[in-house]
């Protein structure tokens, strides 16, 4: 099962609508989005692979640097490890890049990480979910993404979403001001009657406008307000969370266990939010949705708008740890050409991928044919 080989790929996907969020726009129609694609072989044979998202409005990884950290970097450091073994994959990756304020390249780690899992139940021919240690669900609801530069097109965005299936809803604010993001929420909640609402800020507030929003968003039965603040803010967190109506998920603050166990601490955290490549990869995340259980905490997962590559590696982690719904919105934005068959069949419910590792099969001919050159200077 040692890692004989690492192949890093880019392929670009067209984008279907405009994706905005507090950091700015991180998608539209008119640009193509890039994918990292990671395929490892091991010495008998199994393969398996990963994805990693460059989002720089989200993070500070492109694909230049997700490129360049794999090949130059990580790939080096892992050849000869075992697949199975991912606390010495880790170790080896933090050796080659380490951690400092943040996991170090979380998404080039992830991507590998993933590819890891995928090929170490390829060989022992059991899914991922078994290699976690547990399946306590089989299906699972999205969330459909209400994201618009126009507060005024909540009405719109949320009738999409029913015609296309789906019943529970995101609503990305922190870039409309404190009353263009409430007159967006509350047209959601009007349009979306009594179905799920969560917000989400991506850190888009000062504290003393999170306080007011979370008390306006108690009045229209917001179900999460996740990520209001910037930095780490303890202070600000553990206020925000003893005096909401709604509970506060952490996303982008979470960047390691630690940081969790920090916010426990505190109590400034109610909701804690999985995200498979913010915490390089399914084991990372694995360890933090133990840590969330035991403090008690409740769980949500989301992702960076994978393919269904990066969807079923969501989806295993969600059914070892019971968490629906899901704001996996990859499916809403983009297709993915290079599986032989979708996870996403259309609306907003979505089973789990059975099969070997992630249960999903690469047209690996598709992938070369259509991977693209990235100059690293």
């Amino acid at each position: 099962m040692q890692i004989a080989a690492v192949e890093v790929f880019v392929v670009a996907l067209p984008f279907r609508a405009v994706f905005v969020l507090a950091g700015g726009v991180a998608g539209n129609p008119s640009t193509p989005t890039e994918r990292v694609l990671v395929k490892v072989t091991t010495e008998a044979g199994a393969t398996g692979w990963g994805e990693a998202t460059p989002t720089p409005r989200w993070t500070y990884e492109t694909t230049e640097t997700i490129v360049s950290t794999l090949r130059r970097y990580v790939v080096p450091a892992v050849l000869g490890i075992e697949a199975w073994n991912l606390d010495a994959l880790h170790r080896a990756m933090d050796r080659a890049i380490a951690p400092g304020m943040t996991t170090g390249a979380p998404l080039a780690k992830a991507a590998l990480d993933v590819a890891c899992h995928d090929a170490w139940g390829r060989a022992l021919g059991v899914p991922v979910h078994q290699l976690l240690g547990a399946r306590r669900r089989d299906a699972f609801d999205l969330t459909w993404m209400v994201s618009t530069l126009d507060p005024g097109e909540a009405e719109r965005h949320v009738a999409e979403g029913l015609e296309a299936g789906y019943a529970m809803f995101d609503v990305k604010i922190g870039m409309h001001g404190e009353h263009g993001d409430h007159e967006l929420v509350r047209r959601t909640r009007v349009a979306a009657g009594d179905r799920f609402v969560q917000v989400d800020a991506n850190r888009g507030y000062r504290l003393e406008v999170a306080l007011r929003q979370a008390r306006r968003f108690g009045e229209l039965d917001v179900a999460l307000f996740e990520q209001p603040l910037d930095g780490y803010n303890l202070s600000g967190y553990r206020r925000l969370q003893a005096q909401s109506p709604v509970p506060i998920g952490l996303d982008e603050s979470l960047r390691a266990v630690p940081d969790l166990l920090e916010y426990v601490r505190s109590d400034a955290i109610g909701v804690a939010v999985a995200k498979v490549q913010r915490n390089a990869g399914l084991w990372r995340s694995r360890q933090l949705c133990q840590v969330a259980e035991a403090a008690g905490l409740g769980l949500s997962l989301s992702g960076l708008t994978e393919t269904d590559l990066g969807l079923a590696a969501g989806l295993h982690l969600a059914a070892a740890f019971d968490i629906s719904p899901l704001q996996l919105n990859g499916p809403q934005y983009l297709d993915t050409p290079f599986l032989r068959e979708r996870v996403w069949r259309g609306g907003g419910r979505v089973a789990l991928p059975e099969g070997p590792g992630l249960g999903v099969e690469i047209d690996e001919a598709w992938v070369r044919r259509h991977a693209k050159e990235v100059s690293l200077g």
